[in-house]
């Protein structure tokens, strides 16, 4: 008599964590791993010290019990509950994420329930029936965490970059680089029309866009930039991953004609026209061609004119600069936007 060994579907795989983002819309990155569990009522995500604090064991006997010293997945069939575990005192918190993802494979793949066993583990099944759930599981990490499809949209992707952008080990990015790698060699690509590219797409565009000032430490996404728009610095860079020293610059929402949907100065929010009709401020930013040093000689024509020696380039709500040619921005020069010292200094005091 043969017995059936349970064989890993990876396109499954990927098909599951894709569905698992959809219905948590998470589509930035890195991904927020312990938030994606909320869907579900019957899983709950603890550590080893919670579970050493309620049920009175020590880290060893958690580690023994459940046959790992970084996490499990643990199923109680009588009550259809799920209860992923996870040791936070390892130090490589980019290894937990992973963990914590590939965990959440194998519920999301129901390991437990086919198995008929409460925690996978080598000890409990065949060693092939192990190797495939495992193996089910990493695919599942990986597309969640770390795509394939999505890094081949970086051209200047290298093992550093991946671990950086995606939040994952070292040693975990350099197994999907290789994999990526094995893929290239035999010919592989991915189509534009890729289900991940198409659900980050909008991310894969801020990232690749993506710059910062090394002035006033802002963040904004431009094609092609020469200045930072917010203190007129050439001193910006590529900027690939948000960071802890960014400052969150006001912004202000513009409709598709690049006009201000809220007035800055009145806060009117019935908009006929390029002139709010309460206060009279001019609705849209635009580069005026004038040069910053000149700030402080005021201009006094009219704000909807063509101005002489202008790139043309229609601005951000909240830029001071053109980010194209430098030149101040009309909602800079018409006062409607204060220096941005100011508001750095502001941002700076906050507590978080």
């Amino acid at each position: 008599m043969t017995t059936t060994t349970y064989k890993a579907d990876y396109k499954k795989a990927e098909m599951k964590a894709l569905k698992l983002l959809e219905m948590n819309n998470s589509s930035s990155l890195p991904i927020k791993v312990k938030s994606l569990a909320e869907p579900f009522s019957n899983l709950r995500i603890k550590t080893y010290s919670w579970f050493s604090k309620k049920y009175n064991v020590t880290f060893e006997e958690i580690i023994e019990t459940f046959q790992s010293d970084e996490g499990c997945c643990w199923y109680d069939s009588y009550s259809n509950k799920y209860l992923i575990l996870y040791n936070e005192k390892v130090e490589n918190k980019k290894r937990i994420r992973w963990t914590l993802a590939h965990e959440l494979g194998h519920f999301m793949l129901k390991h437990n329930e086919l198995s008929k066993r409460s925690i996978i583990a080598r000890s409990s099944l065949s060693d092939d029936e192990y190797d495939e759930f495992e193996s089910e599981a990493n695919v599942f990490a990986r597309s969640l965490l770390a795509h394939p499809a999505i890094i081949c949209q970086f051209k200047s992707a290298n093992p550093h970059f991946i671990s950086d952008l995606f939040h994952i080990s070292y040693e975990a990015a350099c197994n999907v680089f290789m994999f990526i790698q094995k893929g290239y060699e035999f010919g592989f690509n991915y189509s534009s029309n890729h289900p991940f590219i198409k659900f980050f797409s909008n991310t894969i565009h801020l990232i690749k866009n993506s710059w910062y000032c090394l002035k006033c430490n802002h963040s904004f996404s431009k094609k092609l930039a020469h200045f930072c728009p917010i203190c007129g610095s050439k001193n910006i860079a590529k900027h690939f991953f948000s960071g802890d020293g960014d400052v969150k610059y006001r912004s202000y929402e513009t409709d598709e004609i690049n006009r201000l949907k809220k007035c800055i100065t009145c806060s009117n929010e019935e908009i006929v026209g390029d002139y709010c009709q309460i206060c009279g401020t001019y609705l849209v930013n635009k580069c005026t061609g004038f040069s910053p040093q000149n700030i402080a000689e005021k201009y006094t024509g009219k704000w909807h004119a063509d101005f002489t020696g202008s790139c043309g380039a229609l601005l951000d709500a909240n830029a001071r600069f053109c980010h194209n040619c430098g030149s101040t921005s009309l909602f800079y020069e018409a006062d409607i936007l204060e220096d941005w010292k100011k508001e750095k200094e502001e941002a700076d005091e906050l507590p978080f």
